[in-house]
């Protein structure tokens, strides 16, 4: 009995999930609720929230333009860069759509939730700029490239 109670408070003092009683399904956290959100869950939310913002206050543009998420791009064996998104699209008969990459942000925001967010929304207003041929001062006048 206290080699389990040894091993289970190893596991959660690593973060490697939460186990006992308090994981299973009870009344405040029903069954199918995660207690933890994923990565991928978190950085959805991030990009929808950014989304928004630019939504809000670029309505017309943000509205051409459709978002998606992947994990990873699909590169060639030569790639030198690899990159933060990607867009595609813009013809008459299909709106841009641009690609955000998942695991090459999450690898570059040092696992800083304002990191995150800022490598996102400058991810978004620089590929929109350059998919609008716009400025990316015109996309987002907050956006300043000196930021680190």
């Amino acid at each position: 009995m206290t080699e389990a109670r040894r091993h289970r408070r190893h596991i959660d003092r690593h973060g490697r999930g939460m186990l006992g009683p308090i994981s299973r399904p009870s009344k405040f956290a029903p069954r199918g609720l995660p207690l933890q959100r994923s990565a991928a869950a978190q950085f959805d939310e991030v990009v929808a929230i950014e989304v928004t913002r630019l939504e809000k206050r670029l309505p017309q543009v943000v509205a051409r333009v459709e978002f998606a998420i992947e994990d990873v791009p699909n590169l060639d064996l030569d790639a030198t860069e690899i990159p933060l998104t990607h867009a595609t699209g813009g013809t008459s008969h299909e709106p841009y759509r641009i690609i955000v990459f998942r695991r090459p942000i999450e690898l570059r925001a040092e696992r800083s939730g304002a990191t995150l967010a800022w490598l996102v929304r400058s991810a978004l207003v620089l590929e929109l700029a350059d998919v609008l041929a716009l400025s990316p001062e015109q996309i987002d006048p907050d956006f300043d490239t000196d930021d680190d």
